[in-house]
């Protein structure tokens, strides 16, 4: 994205935050020494693992040379031995053939096969995909970098038996190789959130024989046809491991599709999740929007009711009309005024009839309009259990963006304080995702999702108590960045800061001493 569009859609504070965040990384090379410390010279444990062969498609079109002899000497580098390096050579720069001439003389792994004509990204993708004699196919680009341990991470993985697609965190580096930046530690598999983004992106490992069976990638999605193509294995499996270790190395390149035509690779985006969207039974649309998604689900003709609960009567029934005058005609308004936040929620939950429940605080106001319709997009859906907006306090500053959860952590509000356009780290506050729980100041719920409260908390841990039961029982929680409300005085539901009940927290910790919250990287947990 230019600079211009970065600063209208994200406003001045995150642009100067984010430019000096990536100065800082370049010149004091933070991440850089990092790495460099712990993960360049990693060295297995254990015995060598049982994975067979696995094959690496590596597309190749007039490539830097000496790019091309450094990703060949990377892969020579690998602790796991049983690799195959499959290239398609469309190219016909005579350099990059001669690297790879010599490389696959001195290395019968290294197997080049020359293509007729320039089949695209994904047409030659699938050039070497028909090349693969291994179990196990790996997308790699010409020009990025695999660290020596890598495929033997991916083989440790593949020697578990439980997976059929993986992917690995992964970092950039500069054209000239030097120096590593922008390290990205990804969730565990979301699938919300990879309909707003590829964030899989690489390392991207699959069983050959189900990239085959799905008829590898597609040449009509080149610029994202790496995105499609893990939306269509997530449909066929859920089987998708990750590994929260940097395994790939992104080489930054002005060159590459991504750099210079960011809207073509936008708009092949939109398109393979609006398929996909419709192939999963819950169509809709997937549109380019200030450089990222925007999707929009069809809703399902379902009736809902808005629950506010509150302490003072004058502030209750402030909040109620204030939602009456954004949900459609209609929806009923139900108040209740209590000391007992949890009792009131499971009573009010237990006498409605409607098929979903919008539980509010009195706390919340500046309802934005299609509020409900924006939630309930998710919420009608029978994988998903809490949907939350984006909640910020009066100065439009994130009080609550749902929480991330774990025994060190307690709870923990993403990007709490940031302005509300900042697109936050990934740009995730300007899409769609899933969360690994939410506030009870505002949320939607399936009533057939509703899991009753543990009226024993007196904070915000009850509900994300309930939101770690639905999760367990395989439902998943999604935060919208296209709903909005204001929450400026609600702390025991938002927990700001480090503020924390002592009581709660201990509670929490007994209930979840092994909790792995699966949209947080386990390598920003606090200890």
């Amino acid at each position: 994205m230019r600079l211009p569009d970065y600063l209208r859609v994200n406003g001045l504070r995150w642009t100067l935050r984010r430019a000096g965040e990536k100065a800082a990384d370049r010149v004091f090379r933070r991440w850089d020494r990092e790495w460099r410390r712990t993960g360049a010279d990693r060295i297995p444990a254990g015995p060598e693992p049982d994975a067979g062969l696995i094959s690496l498609l590596i597309p190749v079109y007039n490539t830097d040379p000496a790019m091309l002899q450094a990703l060949l000497a990377s892969l020579s580098a690998q602790r796991y031995p049983h690799w195959e390096a499959c290239v398609c050579l469309a190219g016909d720069r005579p350099e990059t053939a001669d690297v790879l001439d010599r490389a696959a003389a001195a290395d019968p792994r290294i197997r080049v096969r020359r293509a007729r004509e320039n089949a695209g990204i994904a047409g030659n993708t699938n050039a070497c995909l028909s090349m693969a004699g291994g179990a196990w196919a790996v997308l790699c680009d010409h020009d990025d970098l695999l660290p020596p341990s890598a495929l033997w991470e991916v083989a440790e993985t593949i020697a578990a038996g439980d997976a059929d697609v993986i992917y690995t965190d992964e970092d950039k580096i500069t054209a000239d190789g030097r120096l590593h930046t922008d390290v990205h530690r990804k969730p565990d598999f979301c699938p919300d959130t990879l309909r707003s983004m590829n964030y899989v992106c690489h390392l991207l490992a699959a069983r050959r024989g189900l990239m085959e069976r799905i008829g590898g990638e597609r040449p009509a999605f080149d610029g994202s046809q790496d995105h499609d193509l893990i939306l269509r294995l997530s449909e066929e499996t859920d089987r998708i491991r990750h590994i929260p270790s940097v395994c790939y190395h992104w080489r930054t390149v002005g060159s590459s599709m991504s750099h210079q035509r960011l809207d073509r690779c936008l708009d092949a985006a939109a398109r393979a999740v609006t398929e996909h969207m419709a192939r999963i039974g819950w169509p809709g649309e997937a549109l380019p929007e200030n450089g990222v998604l925007r999707l929009r689900y069809d809703l399902r003709p379902l009736t809902a009711a808005a629950l506010v609960i509150g302490r003072d009567p004058e502030r209750t029934a402030h909040c109620a009309d204030a939602l009456r005058a954004v949900l459609p005609e209609g929806t009923p308004v139900r108040t209740e005024v209590t000391d007992s936040r949890f009792a009131a929620m499971n009573r009010m939950a237990a006498g409605a009839e409607e098929d979903l429940l919008l539980f509010v605080d009195e706390a919340c106001e500046g309802f934005g309009p299609g509020f409900l319709g924006e939630l309930a997009m998710y919420a009608q859906r029978p994988d998903v259990g809490a949907v939350t907006p984006m909640l910020t306090d009066r100065r439009g500053r994130i009080a609550h963006a749902g929480f991330t959860s774990s025994p060190a952590l307690g709870l923990r509000c993403r990007d709490e304080g940031l302005p509300a356009r900042a697109g936050g780290p990934q740009r995730l506050n300007h899409v769609s995702h899933n969360v690994g729980a939410v506030s009870p100041a505002c949320f939607l719920v399936r009533r057939a999702a509703w899991i009753p409260l543990d009226e024993g908390y007196r904070t915000a841990f009850g509900l994300a108590d309930a939101c770690l039961r639905m999760s367990r029982s395989g439902l998943r929680h999604v935060f919208t960045p296209h709903a909005r409300a204001v929450c400026a005085d609600c702390p025991d539901a938002l927990l700001p800061g480090r503020a924390r009940d002592a009581e709660d927290l201990r509670r929490f910790r007994l209930a979840w001493p092994d909790w792995r919250d699966p949209c947080l990287n386990l390598a920003l947990t606090d200890t």
